[in-house]
Formats: C-alpha cells, sequence, structure tokens
C-alpha cells in the first residue's frame, strides 16, 4: 500500500527553477547560507560537517551526553565513576582512624585497601559481616554512602533504561546515488536519478517519507560554475531544489525502496551530465522519517550523496531472491550495480 504526498513544492513546475541562495529559503535546510565554503553539508553517516563552539559550560548536559555516548564509553564512565566514589568514601574511612572499622589490618597501605572495599561492600549493600563501622562518626558516614549508592544506582538504572528504549534506526543506504534509465510520466525513454534504502534491523519501520534536496554552486546570477575553483573564492552561492519525487512516501518497508527522481525538462538535472555536476559541487541531502512499529516511536535517518558518490549509465540490480519458496530481499546486493545505456537527452548550456 503506497500514498502520493500532497506537499505542493513535489509537483513539477513550469520551468526551470531559478537559482536560490541558501539565506532564508524554505529549502536551504535551515544552513542560511553559511556553508558556502564547505565541500558538503552532511557527512554519509548523516552527522553534520560542522560543529558549535563558545558555548560554555551550560551547554554540557550530563543526561544528553550518557544517552548519546558510544556504549563502551558509557561502560567506562559508569565504571570510573563507581571506582572514584568508593576510593573517595574509602580515604574518608581512614581519615577517621584505624578504631572506626573493626578488623583493621595493621600498616597503612593495607588499611587503606581494606577501607576501599568496606566501602564498596557498603556502596552494594553487600554487607559480609567482618568489618562494620565502630564509631558514632563511622556510622554516619555508613548512612551517607549508603544514601548516595541508593541514588547512583537509581540514576544508572535510569540512564540504561533511557538508553535502551531511546528509539535508534539502522536505515542502510546505498554506496552510490545513480542516473539511470527510466520511462518519464509519458513512458518516453527518459533519465532518473535514484538511490536504496533498507531497513536494516528486523523490527519493521512503518510510514516512510523521504524528503531531497539538491545543492549546486552558481555564479552570482545564476550562471553556472565551469571549472573548479581553489577555495571559496570567487564561487557563486548554492542553489537549493526540493527534487520532486516518484513516490515520496510508503506505508510499509519490509523489503528495499529505490527512491526515485525523474530528470525531465522541469528538473534541475536536465541536460547535466556527470562531469558538470563535479564542477558544480552538486550534493544530494536527504532525510527520511518513520515510525518503529515495536515502540511507536518516531525516527530519522539522514545521509548525502555528493557528485563523487553519483554513478551514471549504470542501474541497481535486483536485490530479491527466493528462499524456501519465499520472497527476500539479500542486504549484500544492495550497493551492486550493472552497466545501462542512457538515452541522449538535449544538453544544457554550461557557460
Amino acid at each position: 500500500m503506497t500514498e502520493r504526498s500532497e506537499n505542493p513544492s513535489h509537483h513539477p513546475r513550469s520551468g526551470p527553477p531559478a537559482p536560490t541562495t541558501g539565506a532564508g529559503h524554505p529549502a536551504d535546510l535551515g544552513l542560511s547560507g553559511v556553508f558556502e565554503s564547505e565541500p558538503r553539508f552532511l557527512n554519509r553517516d548523516g552527522s553534520f560537517n560542522a560543529h558549535r563552539t563558545g558555548l560554555g559550560r551550560r551547554a554540557f548536559s550530563a543526561y544528553a551526553d550518557l544517552l548519546t555516548m558510544r556504549w563502551p564509553t558509557f561502560f567506562g564512565v559508569s565504571l570510573a565513576l563507581y571506582l572514584l566514589l568508593n576510593a573517595f568514601f574509602g580515604v574518608l574511612y581512614f581519615l577517621l582512624g584505624p578504631s572506626a572499622l573493626s578488623e583493621m589490618p595493621d600498616g597503612t597501605a593495607a588499611r587503606l585497601v581494606a577501607c576501599f572495599f568496606f566501602s564498596v561492600q557498603t556502596f552494594g549493600t553487600i554487607g559480609f559481616g567482618h568489618v562494620y563501622p565502630s564509631t558514632l562518626e563511622a556510622n554516619v558516614l555508613v548512612t551517607m554512602e549508603a544514601f548516595v549508592g541508593l541514588m547512583g544506582v537509581a540514576l544508572v538504572t535510569g540512564v540504561l533504561f533511557a538508553r535502551f528504549s531511546r528509539p535508534t534506526h539502522r536505515i542502510l543506504f546505498s554506496h552510490h546515488a545513480v542516473i539511470a534509465p527510466h520511462p518519464l510520466a509519458d513512458e518516453t525513454p527518459g533519465r532518473a536519478l535514484m538511490f536504496r534504502v533498507m531497513n536494516g534491523r528486523r523490527t519493521d519501520l512503518l510510514d516512510i517519507s523521504a524528503e531531497v534536496i539538491l545543492t549546486l554552486r552558481h555564479e552570482p546570477g545564476g550562471v553556472a560554475l565551469t571549472a573548479p575553483r581553489s577555495g571559496n573564492k570567487g564561487l557563486g552561492n548554492r542553489a537549493f531544489y526540493p527534487l520532486p519525487l516518484e513516490r515520496d512516501r510508503v506505508t510499509f518497508f519490509p523489503l528495499a525502496w529505490t527512491i526515485v527522481h525523474s530528470i525531465d525538462e522541469h528538473s534541475p538535472l536536465y541536460g547535466l551530465e556527470l562531469p558538470d555536476l563535479l564542477r558544480l559541487e552538486a550534493e544530494l541531502v536527504v532525510v527520511l522519517r518513520a515510525t518503529e512499529e515495536a515502540s511507536q516511536q518516531n525516527i530519522q535517518a539522514r545521509s548525502s550523496y555528493h557528485a563523487s558518490e553519483i554513478r551514471s549509465g549504470v542501474r541497481f540490480a535486483s536485490m530479491y531472491v527466493r528462499e524456501s519458496g519465499q520472497l527476500a530481499v539479500d542486504a549484500r546486493r544492495l550497493h551492486d550495480l550493472q552497466s545501462a545505456d542512457l538515452p541522449l537527452l538535449e544538453a544544457r548550456p554550461v557557460s
């Protein structure tokens, strides 16, 4: 089952779109023209090719950082905090003197180690019983550590649960976008820009929508660049074009989805060949939005294709196989290409 979006920006326009700069334009993705000198907006993994500085200490959010850091880093930070807390309380027990805890060994180093492990037992509510507080001060410190331990376990448990319940995705993008033969709306031979995506997890995704924006460089006044130039000196502004898609929304996503933009006379790609896209520093910015069926949470996937990652005169090879009589899609074939002859189109003057 599929449904077609009614977004007016996806309907064909009456002619080739006029170049527009990023500043204040609805299609600029909120970048406001500041990326004029950058080679690309998004990295292939969806991360932004920029970062924020000068925010100060108030920008730090322990909760957000603990949620988003990699799992090895999270466990490493948790272990480090656990050891530091126990070392802190172990030193406090040590400073209370040899009589504060029972059965303390002789020697400074041995007693310090014993205080540390007593703190571990108290923090974890283990209580072997052979060491116990002998003074009022030691009992007060045990009470304080028990409270800190209770709060610490609750906080780490909450963050751990939030990390597991946080909506994530593994949407796979083909290594390359391709310009391949594809019939136009009137069934005449034509071309289309395509790339392929697939759900890389066993859970299902529902109500997937795709948004694709093409950005090209232009000289001031809308004249396209004709040769690469060093740095950003003399480079024209970027123009942003939302690309109409043959299908920008699918209800179910059990297999793979080839996202297609027809290159007709209304397309900003009409008449441009791959060398032109390289000279114009073209980039495709892709945003996918979906609902994860198991958790009913919204997810978003981002990626981009630089002109150097676009292939022309090829098409995607079939991914579909039969296993025990049932239709299946082989993720190992997501990136497979095969040669294809492109129909000739009238070239657009690039001067």
